[in-house]
């Protein structure tokens, strides 16, 4: 694949293709936080009234989590479509699969309809879109990366990082509206109405990746009928170290900045932050990350994707008890300065530096098995488990944030670790086969076999 082949291609998509990617992971992360609310505030009484309340809401909130359960699984399924089939194919599926499943939340029955068939549904649903979501984000950097020019693979494989910020905008915006409804009115349908919202990105986000043109570099594996028979086992057989430190990379996001979304909410209420305080703080770290991460990106494809994670991780490590310190102040205005100017920049950017990082660090053959693998393994491992974990070290600290700060630390650095260990990729052909593959690879191709 030319160089003059690929800019072309570029110019020739990049109107649709970005707009195509990005609504994909709006929705993701519109569907996430708009069930992580109704699981929070009303899924208890209407899926589950014959718990106690606080059971309720802890089983409202376990079909949360059995969506994070699901996601390597997706990532091994949507994947192995994505490195067998295409991408588009793959991106077209995870998207009517997640719209679809939020859709159908919105008119399950209820407890009091059809008794222990409403929650069974519920979490089947959670489930199958838990799946879809395994390979949306992945999927869509991959694509974008795969098209980009290499001077700016960093700065365009970024921006679908910004449709994560973008649906927690909306479902936050989205909440505050519906959440305000009268009793009657939000239990009865009200609750309804953002799930149904779904119904639109899908027609919107399956009429933009329609018109996509299939990635150039897929295009061209496939015309070399270069494919691994099974890419998820491909990956652990040939790149286990690589695979490892992607996990690794995205540690501080899947856990540090799940905190900063769930518990810290919860924490700064309890230091006297009010309720709105706390919303309207999410809510504006989510902004000021929308508009940071096509920088982090920008800055990788300048200065490289190693110096730039290994400096985010180096502050969003230090930068964790700062970060409480602001919470435990206990106003408003130190709650939002804490997202806006410490979570934002510092680890839920990161977002941005790793798109291109990740797409160059896996072999095309096997690129968006690997890439999907690495995010939703961190993710199934470490978010799931932020809001509860956040607790227990809180409260094994005597209500001090002080243990949970030093554990967030401990991923940032872990994540730093990482980028040193891994190869500097910046401008890396994305034909090429990763450091772990290439040796194999040579080898298959001068005995004439190419799996």
């Amino acid at each position: 694949m030319s160089a003059s082949s690929t800019t072309s291609s570029w110019n020739q998509q990049r109107r649709t293709l970005i707009p195509a990617t990005v609504v994909g992971t709006v929705l993701e992360w519109y569907d996430m936080f708009v069930y992580a609310q109704a699981a929070s505030l009303i899924f208890a009484t209407i899926f589950f009234p014959s718990f106690s309340g606080s059971a309720g809401t802890l089983a409202a909130l376990a079909t949360f989590g059995a969506g994070y359960i699901a996601r390597p699984v997706g990532a091994i399924v949507f994947g192995h479509i994505g490195d067998k089939l295409g991408r588009k194919t793959a991106l077209s599926l995870t998207l009517i699969m997640m719209g679809l499943c939020s859709t159908l939340i919105g008119v399950l029955p209820t407890y009091e309809s059809v008794g222990i068939l409403a929650p069974t549904l519920l979490v089947a649903l959670r489930l199958l879109q838990g799946l879809g979501s395994g390979a949306e984000f992945a999927g869509s950097f991959v694509m974008v990366a795969e098209f980009a020019p290499a001077n700016r693979r960093g700065y365009w494989a970024s921006l679908p990082g910004t449709g994560v910020y973008g649906g927690i905008i909306l479902a936050t915006i989205v909440g505050l509206t519906v959440f305000q409804l009268p009793d009657e009115q939000l239990y009865s349908w009200g609750w309804r109405l953002p799930f149904l919202v779904s119904f639109v990105l899908i027609i919107i986000g399956l009429v933009l990746r329609l018109r996509l043109a299939e990635s150039p570099v897929f295009k061209d594996l496939k015309q070399r009928k270069e494919a691994h028979s099974i890419p998820f086992v491909a990956i652990f057989r040939k790149s286990p170290r690589t695979l490892l430190l992607a996990i690794l990379l995205t540690a501080p996001i899947a856990f540090n900045a799940h905190v900063s979304s769930t518990y810290s909410l919860t924490f700064g209420v309890e230091q006297g932050v009010s309720r709105t305080g706390v919303l309207l703080g999410s809510l504006l770290g989510a902004i000021a990350a929308f508009c940071l991460v096509p920088v982090a990106g920008r800055l990788s494809d300048r200065f490289g994707r190693r110096p730039i994670y290994m400096i985010m991780t180096a502050l969003g490590a230090v930068g964790s008890f700062p970060y409480f310190m602001l919470i435990l102040a206990g106003t408003d205005v130190s709650f939002w300065a804490a997202h806006v100017l410490i979570m934002a920049p510092f680890t839920q950017a990161l977002t941005g530096a790793q798109a291109a990082f990740l797409a160059e660090l896996f072999e095309p053959r096997h690129r968006y098995t690997g890439v999907a693998l690495s995010r939703e393994l961190s993710t199934a491992l470490l978010a799931s488990i932020a809001p509860v974990t956040a607790l227990g070290l809180i409260t094994a600290a005597g209500g001090r944030p002080w243990l949970l700060a030093a554990f967030m630390s401990v991923l940032s650095l872990a994540a730093f670790a990482a980028a040193y260990f891994l190869p500097e990729t910046r401008g890396k052909d994305m034909l090429a086969a990763d450091t772990d593959d290439a040796a194999a690879l040579a080898a298959e191709r001068a005995g004439g076999k190419v799996p």
